[in-house]
């Protein structure tokens, strides 16, 4: 990691940072990373002693008054904010809803009040100075598999999984919910910073697009293996199946690499008003199995299921995340079998 002299960063050393549902799989990594590099962090959650783990890995690690726990039960609530973005330079939204089953008008309500409940906060606190997103992959786009694929822009964005969650005579399927939650939640957070007129000239936005994150637990014990890094726990004990075989290919990321780029979306001063896509390199779970097999020569897993591939091309946004990540003292994106040795290493 490199050292960054003050003079070249957007928050100085030394100042808290807020970041939403930091429990998370990504959450925890963006703590993580921002303390490596000098920062405090607070992090909220709605059960502060159900996230005591958090407390007490990065105090072992980083030492005692560098974190802190700030518990918001309800982040739907227009105030729910408020007293935890007081005395923080930066904030950093993670937390997002993600009930499988959830009801699509409530699941995409719930996420773009919680985006605009947390950026409102932040512009109501002048020592705020950036705001960052934590948006998605299927904010920009559907995947693509074997067919032509569709270019993929800074300006893209997934109108189709809008319109599939809106058509009440045909109840969009979880995947279609969620990837319009997203989509409207940063649209929100957009349309705010480029048009409200109480929003501070002073706040810098950045928004970051994850694709299907894979890689370490920080705690595998007291965490496990959450959100899409449980794809891999499912192919190493051949369970649930069924879900699955319900998620097309895609792109990939390794969890670090999405913190890094909030990182650089949260302290590097020439990155304003950007969208930053995580996208590393595509995968599907025939790749997957063959990388684990590969490394687990021992171990019998599943047959191969899935062979399609996602053809999306992201060529053009890619190339700056790679850029940022140099800036950042890597040389590119961690490969996709670094990234599963990482997810599977406390399985062996």
């Amino acid at each position: 990691m490199p050292s960054l002299p003050d003079e070249c960063l957007a928050i100085p050393k030394g100042s808290t940072i807020l970041v939403t549902g930091v429990n998370g799989f990504i959450g925890s990594h963006v703590a993580n990373e921002l303390l490596q590099y000098g920062y405090h962090v607070r992090g909220t959650v709605r059960d502060v002693s159900k996230s005591a783990w958090t407390k007490h890995l990065f105090d072992k690690q980083y030492g005692e008054n560098k974190f802190t726990l700030f518990p918001v039960v309800d982040l739907t609530l227009p105030d729910a904010f408020t007293e935890a973005v007081k005395g923080v330079f930066a904030v950093v939204h993670v937390a997002s809803p993600l009930s499988w089953g959830s009801d699509a008008i409530d699941m995409v309500a719930n996420a773009v009040a919680g985006a605009m409940n947390t950026l409102k906060a932040a512009n109501a606190h002048p020592s705020v100075k950036r705001f960052v997103l934590t948006s998605s992959s299927v904010a920009a786009s559907f995947p693509c598999p074997e067919q032509e694929g569709r270019v993929v822009m800074k300006d893209s964005w997934n109108d189709e999984a809008v319109k599939m969650s809106q058509d009440l005579s045909s109840p969009a399927q979880w995947y279609a919910t969620y990837a319009a939650s997203k989509t409207q939640a940063e649209k929100a957070v957009w349309e705010f910073y480029h048009k409200d007129q109480t929003c501070r000239p002073d706040l810098v936005v950045n928004t970051v697009l994850p694709s299907t994150n894979f890689g370490k637990s920080l705690d595998p014990v007291n965490q496990g293996h959450q959100s899409t890094s449980s794809f891999l726990l499912s192919l190493w004990n051949g369970t649930d199946l069924e879900r699955l075989m319900s998620i097309p290919p895609q792109y990939f990321v390794d969890v670090q690499d999405t913190a890094r780029l909030h990182v650089a979306a949260t302290i590097l001063p020439g990155v304003q008003d950007e969208r930053i896509f995580a996208w590393a390199e595509p995968w599907n779970f025939n790749a997957l199995l063959a990388i684990l097999r590969h490394q687990n020569p021992g171990k019998t897993f599943i047959d191969d299921f899935q062979s399609a591939q996602d053809m999306s091309d992201v060529a053009k946004p890619r190339a700056r995340s790679v850029q940022l990540l140099t800036v950042l003292g890597k040389s590119g994106f961690t490969s996709l079998a670094d990234s599963i040795r990482g997810n599977t290493e406390d399985l062996v």
